[in-house]
């Protein structure tokens, strides 16, 4: 009998989450080509095509989408039995601050792993700019945060030497369906002053001569993207953390290239050393971001 050989799994689930074969490679240690056969053989091991590239993005197809669900729950249920079985007993209090769109889009399933795993730990996870974050160090036990590419900005990190960058990740613009026939001046969806996201923008922008305006500011991530699908103009995300109701946008209505805008630092500080269950935290999202 055949049996789903979980690495292709965490594979699978890691390629169609991060968007990139690439970023799932370092996510998961190997190398691109490695990934890619890895997928390669459990298509030929199920028959099936998993996955189908439209507009950019890495979409599932049918037999990818039933599979899904089913990968996430065996490698959900793996990791479980692994944590209670080789894992001392954690509980404690842990507090955790992140930027809000890592909050809403990427770390929701390895914070409920967690939870699943270590039932005696209590999350107290926080949303906020990373410069508001890093100013408010002391508040918070594990810290996920921003920093520009190759880590220009290191020096605002409170002890930068306490800081790990758990990754690169490469910065898009996203707008709605219809955000190609925004007209000039660009309408532009941001947040609030000190966001690398919106200082990356603006600096790309100028650079370029697009005339651009700011049309919404909002803090928070679901608010941004209710306003960007509401047609209230495009901003600039992480790729990994691109919603799919949203697309990725690379021309404005004129058919002028919108600028690259490089990639951003994702940091980790864990900031508890007295405390196990923070230190287990801190590993968890390693091995899994």
């Amino acid at each position: 009998m055949q049996q789903l050989p979980m690495d292709s799994l965490r594979a699978f689930v890691s390629v169609y989450e991060l968007q990139s074969f690439t970023a799932a490679g370092q996510q998961l240690g190997r190398s691109q080509p490695a990934i890619s056969l890895q997928l390669q053989r459990l298509e030929e091991m199920l028959g099936v095509r998993l996955y189908a590239r439209t507009g950019g993005r890495i979409q599932l197809t049918t037999a990818g989408a039933e599979l899904l669900d089913t990968a996430r729950a065996m490698l959900n249920l793996n990791d479980q039995i692994i944590a209670r079985l080789t894992e001392p007993e954690l509980s404690g209090r842990v507090r955790l601050g992140l930027t809000s769109e890592f909050a809403s889009k990427l770390l929701p399933q390895v914070l409920g792993q967690f939870a699943q795993g270590y039932p005696n730990v209590s999350l107290e996870v926080t949303s906020a700019l990373s410069r508001q974050l890093v100013a408010n160090a002391d508040d918070f036990d594990v810290i996920i945060a921003l920093t520009e590419q190759g880590g220009q900005d290191a020096a605002q990190l409170v002890n930068p030497m306490q800081w790990l960058e758990l990754r690169q990740e490469p910065l898009v613009w996203v707008g709605n369906t219809e955000s190609q026939l925004l007209p000039s001046p660009l309408p532009l969806v941001v947040a609030p002053e000190g966001c690398i996201y919106r200082r990356r923008a603006l600096r790309a922008l100028r650079q370029t001569g697009i005339a651009s305006r700011i049309t919404y500011t909002n803090t928070d991530f679901s608010g941004l993207t209710a306003a960007i699908e509401s047609g209230l103009g495009i901003t600039v995300l992480a790729q990994s953390t691109l919603p799919s109701h949203l697309e990725k946008l690379h021309r404005t209505a004129d058919g002028t290239a919108l600028p690259e805008l490089g990639e951003v630092g994702v940091m980790l500080s864990n900031r508890a050393a007295e405390n196990s269950a923070a230190q287990q935290l801190a590993q968890f999202i390693q091995e899994r971001i």
